[in-house]
């Protein structure tokens, strides 16, 4: 047996690391040229809010139909058949053809690649990013339009799938850049702000017949050509909302370690009232006129049904990924403001429901409507307030609720007393008024026949 022998050559491979500052370097302007894009990005659910993304990922999943890449391939949503149908229906409404309609999504396509996550579209070529770009750019349009000419995607889109789409659409996750659907309008416009004002004035601004302040189609444009119709949603229903609160804030002023529930406020002499402002997420404290020494807490009142719910989530996370310290103001009045309006908004409902009767409190002044039970918008709100961040908006409502303890510190005690021991108390003066009127009746009988 013939012995063979092997000369195995090894090749060393030298690895050539670059240095650390090289690399904390790069990394830095990668991420710094990452976040440049954060307004038109279409961010992914921040992971440190997860836990308020419901059951089995309710609220950032979608159930119906996925929109964009990051769900695309999500065996339990809708086909690309009803979306096929959409595009065509769009395009013929338009009347254009349908290639001519792609070309043009084909041609800003990589601009709205840019928009997601390198790994979510990595898979997708050039060709079909963009087929899938039109395909669900014509399906959120035809959705939009509220055009029912067509009895099939009327029943498929619209009647047939309940709060779902209304869920879907509002999902940060499952959103497609503005530059997309400004394309498909180029073609047949869809007046996006008539669809926002009827969804916001039939869902969040219900209570009590109020109605969303006139956003015109100028209006939705300007609040961020950039973004998608999450982000244009919550540009209208907090653009122009007097900073007050932040006017008025100081970090460094007190923060009383303060657990003010809504009927400990009513104790302290602070009504709840629904604020008449047009805008959301509205919230202040000030002094009544008669009394004067009396506070009205004024919020904005709202409707909270599963996809209200819904969209409120998301916008927290949204503002999540877009916040960032900005100094405002006229010169010599700055102001800090770190966007979280809506988180702060919801954090501080959450402080004022300490039990039930809080929430039954907040249901009677007009504050909050829903077909929840007082236990489950209990368990809601004290779910979010674990995770969200406590923003500018909801320290300064500290801050104001902590000077009006200071400055009534003798009232507050006054008004406890009489707010817990009123019934006693009138009680107590009609048996004195009964007695009284019984001795002066008894001393009139005595007057009018004298004793002989």
């Amino acid at each position: 047996m013939n012995d063979i022998s092997h000369n195995t050559a090894v090749d060393e491979v030298t690895i050539i690391i670059p240095p650390i500052q090289e690399r904390v370097k790069k990394t830095y302007e990668r991420l710094q040229a990452d976040f440049s894009k954060t307004e038109s990005k279409i961010h992914r659910f921040p992971q440190g809010l997860r836990w308020i993304g419901g059951k089995d990922d309710r609220y950032i999943v979608p159930s119906f139909v996925a929109l964009g890449p990051y769900h695309h391939d999500k065996p339990h949503l809708k086909k690309t058949e009803l979306k096929h149908a959409a595009a065509h229906f769009f395009c013929m409404e338009s009347s254009h053809p349908v290639e001519e309609v792609y070309g043009k999504i084909l041609s800003v396509s990589g601009e709205a690649r840019g928009c997601y996550d390198e790994d979510a579209v990595a898979a997708f070529s050039e060709a079909e990013f963009a087929e899938m770009m039109f395909l669900d750019g014509c399906f959120l349009l035809n959705y939009l339009s509220r055009n029912y000419k067509c009895d099939m995607l009327t029943n498929r889109m619209v009647l047939s799938t309940g709060p779902c789409m209304l869920r879907d659409i509002m999902l940060l996750e499952n959103q497609i850049p503005w530059l997309v659907l400004d394309a498909l309008m180029s073609f047949m416009p869809v007046d996006v702000h008539v669809f926002l004002a009827v969804l916001l004035s039939e869902s969040i601004h219900i209570v009590r017949g109020r109605r969303p302040r006139s956003v015109g189609t100028d209006a939705v444009k300007s609040s961020g050509s950039g973004q998608h119709l999450l982000g244009h949603t919550r540009s209208c229903l907090i653009d122009g909302i007097v900073p007050h609160l932040e006017i008025g804030y100081s970090n460094e002023g007190e923060f009383p370690g303060l657990s003010s529930s809504a009927v400990e406020l009513s104790e302290m002499g602070i009504r709840l009232a629904p604020s008449t402002t047009a805008w959301f997420a509205d919230m202040d404290l000030r002094s009544k006129k008669a009394p004067p020494l009396l506070g009205e807490l004024s919020l904005t009142p709202m409707f909270l049904n599963d996809f209200i719910a819904c969209w409120l989530i998301n916008m927290a996370a949204l503002e999540a990924c877009m916040a960032t310290w900005t100094v405002a103001g006229e010169e010599g009045h700055p102001f800090v403001s770190d966007g979280f309006v809506i988180s702060s908004y919801l954090s501080f409902l959450a402080l004022l429901m300490d039990k039930e009767e809080d929430v039954h409190e907040l249901r009677a002044k007009h504050i909050i409507t829903s077909f929840f039970s007082d236990e489950e918008l209990l368990a809601f709100f004290k779910g979010l307030s674990r995770h969200l961040r406590l923003g500018t908006r909801y320290f300064a409502m500290i801050q104001k609720i902590g000077a009006y303890n200071r400055d009534r510190r003798v009232f507050i005690v006054v008004h406890k007393f009489f707010y817990h021991n009123l019934k006693t108390i009138v009680t107590l003066i009609s048996i004195a008024t009964v007695l009284v009127g019984l001795f002066k009746a008894i001393l009139s009988l005595k007057q009018t026949y004298p004793a002989h």
